[in-house]
């Protein structure tokens, strides 16, 4: 399953929105309130056509905040309006089928209605016809969406003493929509699992294989590190990292107390690789192999600029059949990414970026692609100021303004570089 299209119509800041999604992953790029987090909401919720199929899973609906509102001059006041209907018609690629759907909701106090579902229906019901009857060889596809409090607002998880309802297959839909990490469900999947290993006496692929997508991201983090690994705390309900380092000296850490990065990224990485071993354990050490789509807001939010450049692509190295659907405000992310995958949000509408972005220092990607400047004004309005005085021959106020900008930007910035050259070359 992958997501091809989204048509948006009176959904929060969107009046009218048509986007067209890069098969392998895409970047939504924009300023705050620019509208990034509600093209994931609605994407979210178009999805959970599919996910309500499965028994005792929820999807998401529309609600009534979030109808566009409008606004209208009467006499001296302003009258605003909500807009119905909302709608959301979502376009997927599902075995090679293009499929579309829409969901709705038509006036105030409604409730979400949806319209040619059938397909996405008939989908997930087979898919369910399977299960009951212990069909080993369906792929479940992995649905999830990880929102910008997803470090802070951990879903409540309802008791289940009932180990075998908790591993059925189709728990790994659970909050899976819910922009919320389910922190505690994975623990206790972590928990269960490690007994189970315990008592077989051998190891268990789909765990190891969670602990090797673990391992495979904070490797990346570029730590001087010999060796590291995941294990379950059976006693202290806990994942700590076991590392050694190359000097020899060992840590165990647990990852509750990692940075709110690292910690939220290996969060993200925990949450799909243990929903794909849920969804699919038949596929034992390869379940990172699992296709599906997760949407991740804001994916640079805490991280350093050098993890920010690495992280999507070791997302995508460490689960190569997902197609992401990511957010972000960071040059350092579009550094690291073609033009083809980023789509621009600016004025409520969506266009590609007019330049080429991989492999571009920040500085252009600040100026040329986010139309921000990437220098204070009083620095820029003394750049222009050197400038006019060089092209009207006043030396000696060029000097004035160039040792300015030496005691501010020092001696090895490129712009002082350059403007000693051009006003040594001027004295010549």
């Amino acid at each position: 399953m992958k997501v091809k299209s989204l048509k948006i119509k009176n959904f929060r800041c969107f009046e009218e929105l048509k986007i067209d999604f890069n098969e392998d992953y895409t970047v939504l790029v924009g300023v705050n309130g620019a509208g990034k987090s509600s093209i994931l909401e609605a994407i979210s919720i178009g999805l959970g056509s599919y996910i309500a199929e499965f028994s005792n899973i929820s999807g998401n609906s529309i609600h009534n905040e979030d109808a566009h509102y409008k606004y209208y001059e009467v006499g001296s006041r302003i009258d605003p309006q909500q807009q119905f209907p909302v709608s959301i018609e979502m376009g997927a690629n599902i075995d090679g089928d293009n499929v579309f759907w829409v969901r709705s909701l038509n006036r105030q106090g409604g409730n979400t209605t949806v319209s040619g579902t059938k397909q996405i229906k008939n989908y997930a019901l087979q898919l369910n016809e399977e299960l009951m009857h212990g069909n080993q060889n369906i792929i479940l596809p992995i649905v999830s969406y990880y929102g910008t409090a997803r470090l802070w607002m951990q879903k409540k998880q309802k008791k289940n003493k009932d180990t075998a309802i908790r591993l059925a297959r189709q728990n790994g839909y659970i909050d899976c929509l819910s922009a919320a990490a389910n922190e505690k469900l994975m623990l206790k999947w972590f928990e269960e699992m490690t007994y189970l290993e315990l008592q077989e006496g051998s190891k268990i692929a789909e765990l190891e294989a969670v602990k090797d997508a673990l391992k495979r991201c904070y490797q990346s983090i570029g730590l001087d590190l010999e060796d590291v690994e995941f294990r379950f705390n059976v006693k202290t309900k806990d994942l700590e990292i076991y590392m050694e380092r190359k000097d020899g000296s060992r840590e165990i850490l647990p990852t509750r107390l990692l940075s709110d990065g690292i910690k939220g990224i290996l969060g993200v990485v925990a949450d799909i690789a243990y929903r794909m071993a849920l969804l699919n354990p038949q596929l034992l050490e390869k379940v990172n192999e699992t296709p599906g789509i997760i949407l991740i807001d804001e994916i640079d939010m805490h991280l350093h600029p050098v993890w920010q450049k690495k992280i999507i692509h070791d997302l995508r190295e460490i689960f190569p059949n997902v197609q992401f659907l990511f957010t972000t405000h960071s040059p350092s992310v579009l550094s690291h990414v073609p033009r083809e995958n980023i789509l621009m949000l600016n004025n409520h509408q969506v266009y590609p970026p007019m330049n080429k972005t991989y492999g571009r220092d920040v500085d252009s990607i600040l100026r040329e692609i986010m139309l921000v400047e990437s220098r204070p004004k009083e620095i820029l309005d003394k750049l222009k100021s050197f400038s006019d005085y060089i092209e009207e021959s006043k030396l000696e106020d060029a000097r004035k303004i160039l040792n300015e900008l030496e005691d501010i930007l020092g001696s090895n910035d490129e712009e002082v570089i350059s403007s000693k050259i051009t006003l040594e070359l001027e004295e010549m």
